[in-house]
């Protein structure tokens, strides 16, 4: 199931530092493993 984030919203907001994090895991994994962040923006309904 897929979470729809909506424009505009705190929801909006606070994806911005979970992206951060993500992109942080895929170009560093050596010296930053956060799956979870991974797990979470594939669930999102969001437009990266």
């Amino acid at each position: 199931m897929k979470y729809h984030i909506e424009k505009n919203t705190v929801q909006e907001t606070l994806v911005i530092p979970l992206f951060g994090r993500l992109v942080c895991f895929e170009r560093f994994p050596e010296l930053f493993s956060d799956p979870e962040a991974k797990r979470i923006c594939d669930s999102l309904d969001y437009d990266f």
